[in-house]
């Protein structure tokens, strides 16, 4: 049985898309560098169109960072290079706790742009 949510699947996406990896990060950087300027000329006098402009961003930024840490954390599974069993069992925990996390952190900046649009 094939499991949907297992390192393997997340090992196969990110083998397909790792050659955006450094594009990603370079956005990441780019849109950091972009909220901390729009966040500069913020003021209480700024348009909405501005201030969501900055939300938007910053949350596209996080996106991308955490897309381009889940690309570098995938890309190679150890456990596949080892042949020690003890070596192998312990790789395969760390393997599937990296699995849990980034299967709730992958949606998390989208979700809280949403929740940010909702709210305010």
């Amino acid at each position: 049985m094939k499991l949907w949510f297992s390192p393997e699947v997340f090992n196969t996406i990110a083998i397909s898309i790792s050659e955006y990896r450094w594009n990603l990060l370079a956005w990441s950087v780019f849109s950091f560098l972009l909220f901390m300027v729009l966040q500069h000329q913020v003021t209480q006098t700024t348009p909405t169109l501005l201030i969501w402009l900055a939300i938007f961003v910053l949350f596209s930024a996080l996106q991308t960072l955490v897309i381009a840490s889940f690309i570098f954390f995938f890309q190679v599974l150890p456990s596949s290079k080892v042949q020690n069993t003890q070596w192998y069992k312990f790789y395969r925990s760390i393997e599937w706790c990296e699995t849990i996390l980034f299967g709730i952190i992958l949606p998390v900046p989208t979700l809280l742009f949403i929740y940010a649009f909702i709210t305010i």
